[in-house]
C-alpha cells in the first residue's frame, strides 16, 4: 500500500478543534505512542542534508501495541511513500532494538505524542500533541495504485483548505522538524546507551 500524506501546524486552539472534528467527522479512537526515529547517519542541524534518504525506520509503541515500521519514498510536508509493519510483541522489543543494531541502525531521536484519530470524508485525520506543547495534524489516504496518488493528494488538500487547515510546504516542513530537533526531541544512541534507559524514562508507555 502507499501512504499518501498532507501535514501541517495547528496554530488554533487544538482542543476546540479537536471539539470540532467530533462533530463533523467520526471518532476512531486516541493514541498514545512513542516513536524511536532512526536516522542513518550523524543527526543534521538541517534535516535538508538527508533529503535524499528514502528509508523512514522507526520503532514505535502504540496503546502498549510495538511495530518496526518502515515508510520508503521521497518525503516532505505532502508525499506518497510506501509503507510496511511488521507487529512485535512488546516484550520482545529490546530484541528488536539489538536486531536492528546489529544491522548498523543504532541512533536517532525520540518523539511521543498523543494522538486524536478522525475519518472525515474518507481521509483519516490525526490531530497530534506532541511533547505536550507542540500541536499539529496529518491527513493521510491509502491507496494501491501510483495512478490514484495525484488525485488523492488533490482531494487531501482541498478538504484541509476547506477546514482552514494549511499544509507545510516542503521548506515549512524542514523548518519544522529542524526547530523539533533542536528543541524538543531527545536523541538515543543505542552504542552508548542500553535500551533499558529509555524505557525507563518513558515507562508510561510501555
Amino acid at each position: 500500500m502507499i501512504e499518501v500524506e498532507a501535514r501541517g501546524k495547528i496554530e488554533g486552539n487544538f482542543d476546540e478543534l479537536v471539539e470540532k472534528f467530533r462533530k463533523i467527522a467520526k471518532f476512531k479512537g486516541e493514541k498514545e505512542r512513542i516513536s524511536f526515529v532512526y536516522i542513518r547517519h550523524n543527526i543534521k542541524i538541517d534535516v535538508r542534508e538527508v533529503l535524499d534518504d528514502i528509508v523512514d525506520l522507526r520503532l514505535r509503541v502504540t496503546n502498549k501495541q510495538a511495530e518496526i515500521i518502515m515508510k520508503y519514498g521521497k518525503w516532505s510536508g505532502s508525499d506518497s511513500r510506501e509503507e510496511y509493519s511488521v507487529p512485535i510483541n512488546l516484550q520482545d522489543i529490546e530484541s528488536a532494538v539489538s536486531l536492528l543494531k546489529c544491522l548498523d541502525w543504532d541512533k536517532g531521536i525520540i518523539a511521543t505524542t498523543k494522538t486524536f484519530v478522525f475519518d472525515y470524508k474518507g481521509i483519516e485525520f490525526a490531530l497530534v500533541k506532541y511533547y505536550g506543547d507542540e500541536y499539529y495534524f496529518e491527513a493521510e489516504k491509502m491507496v494501491e495504485n501510483k495512478k490514484d496518488i495525484k488525485k488523492e493528494k488533490e482531494f487531501i488538500k482541498e478538504e484541509c483548505k476547506k477546514l482552514g487547515l494549511n499544509i507545510f510546504t516542503g521548506n515549512e516542513f524542514m523548518d519544522y522538524i529542524n526547530y523539533l530537533n533542536k528543541n524538543k526531541n531527545c536523541k538515543f544512541d543505542f552504542k552508548k546507551q542500553d535500551f533499558s534507559y529509555w524505557k525507563d524514562k518513558f515507562k508510561d508507555y510501555f
